[in-house]
């Protein structure tokens, strides 16, 4: 009778083991796609002789996400 719940809990920890590295290809993937994106981005302004991004934006845009992860009191969320 013992050998039951152990098989279940074996079982379930193959199942959620192979759930996980499901999620952690997909997000490899999309890391993936969003490296070549960007890089393919950076290349066509290249050729167009545009700047992808200016460094006044990125420094607005850190600053603009840094202010949304911070709570009211100052402290992370």
């Amino acid at each position: 009778m013992k050998a039951i719940p152990l098989f279940v809990l074996a079982l379930l920890e193959i199942v959620f083991g192979v759930v996980a590295g499901c999620v952690a290809l997909v997000g490899l993937v999309a890391e993936l796609l969003a490296r070549y994106t960007s890089a393919g981005a950076a290349a066509l302004a290249g050729r167009l002789g545009v700047e992808p991004i200016a460094p006044r934006l990125r420094q607005e845009l850190a600053r603009l996400l840094f202010a949304s992860m911070t709570t009211p009191a100052g402290g992370a969320r």
